[in-house]
């Protein structure tokens, strides 16, 4: 994948640790100048040449002004990683309250979809650009004890669909990855607890977790020119978890 997306100018919100780290580091190796996003994430270029800045995508307004300040400061802005996201209840759908509802879809619904909004109006002004949304493979399984998690996810897959319909036509592409369980701090827990981890493998049909650097190469190409007839597709990187799980 060297040199696949060089000379581009690319955003990975929610990109300083986990898979969207990885991700970021696939496009750096990729050739892109990369600029990668946290809450919190402080400014400056770290030794594998990734740009920070801080962004929350919660909200929108201050979103916007970042990725407006991104695009000028580079010239252009080709790539976006749409892959901010938390998923911090792991309750019964009968027990979720509304402000924990409203939390979670504040980040991985309304926030993600403001800040493809953003980045995509600098798009549609060049006339091109790759948007790439990080889904889950949650959103096409059932999952006990994630709704509001899940129903992100959804929510996204629908929006990668209907974006990529109303864009085509201006040079910008949207399609979305669904992972399923990698090894992230998001998987810690489950990991830790041996009878957890071995009963959900026994629905992986590769029968291990993902691996962080597994993600980048369906991003990259993803983000690149190679897929320039790709636009409003889901793909799911899982292991064979989703094909195999009706077999267990």
């Amino acid at each position: 994948m060297a040199g696949i997306c060089a000379d581009k100018i690319a955003l990975v919100l929610g990109g300083t640790r986990g898979l969207g780290r990885a991700m970021a580091e696939a496009l750096v190796q990729a050739g892109a100048t990369v600029v990668a996003s946290g809450r919190n994430a402080a400014s400056g270029t770290d030794a594998k040449g990734i740009h920070s800045a801080a962004i929350d995508v919660s909200d929108p307004p201050a979103c916007r002004t970042a990725i407006d300040g991104i695009a000028a400061r580079f010239g252009r802005l080709d790539i976006l990683i749409a892959n901010a996201g938390i998923s911090p209840y792991w309750k019964r759908a009968e027990t979720i309250e509304p402000a924990m509802w409203d939390e979670v879809m504040d980040v991985n619904l309304r926030g993600l979809f403001f800040g493809v909004q953003a980045a995509g109006r600098h798009m549609l002004a060049q006339g091109a650009g790759s948007i790439v949304v990080i889904s889950s493979v949650t959103a096409s399984v059932g999952v006990p004890r994630g709704l509001p998690y899940v129903a992100s996810k959804g929510g996204l897959d629908a929006m990668t669909r209907s974006l990529a319909v109303e864009w085509a036509a201006k040079g910008v592409r949207v399609n979305a990855v669904a992972p399923g369980y990698f090894e992230t701090d998001m998987t810690q827990g489950l990991r830790d607890n041996d009878g957890l981890s071995a009963m959900l493998l026994k629905t992986v049909p590769m029968g291990r977790f993902g691996e962080l650097e597994e993600i980048g190469g369906i991003v990259t190409f993803l983000a690149s020119d190679a897929a320039s007839y790709v636009t409003g597709q889901v793909f799911t990187v899982d292991g064979g978890f989703s094909a195999g799980r009706d077999l267990v």
